[in-house]
């Protein structure tokens, strides 16, 4: 029995974003994905280097909604691990998914430019 992969990438949530808010809500929120996104894996990363918890789970919390909203499901399950793994205080497991969490997010913004066709 083999397990599908997480897809990077749910285009059917762009489209569906863009359906509810129009073409204006749907660039305003990759947009933010762009900016937010690698702020919130540094705020992780900067959390557990300083050891400030708070901040790395409040940044994996704002990574795993951000990415529901636009399909990045791989992204937003790792940050949903993430920041579980704080909630019950397992600093090592939140450590152990980061790089994971730096790879597809990196993966995610990349289908991004392509499916919206930006050169940034």
């Amino acid at each position: 029995m083999s397990v599908d992969p997480v897809p990077v990438l749910d285009a059917g949530a762009l489209d569906r974003l863009e359906g509810w808010g129009g073409a204006e809500l749907r660039a305003k929120m990759v947009d933010l994905f762009f900016k937010n996104a690698p702020e919130r894996v540094r705020g992780i990363r900067d959390g557990l280097a300083t050891n400030d918890l708070e901040l790395a789970e409040r940044s994996a919390h704002s990574l795993k909604s951000s990415a529901a909203n636009l399909g990045g499901e791989a992204v937003r399950q790792l940050a949903a691990k993430i920041e579980g793994a704080f909630e019950v205080e397992n600093r090592a497991g939140a450590e152990a998914l980061l790089p994971e969490l730096e790879a597809r997010c990196a993966e995610t913004l990349e289908a991004l430019r392509k499916v919206e066709k930006r050169d940034e």
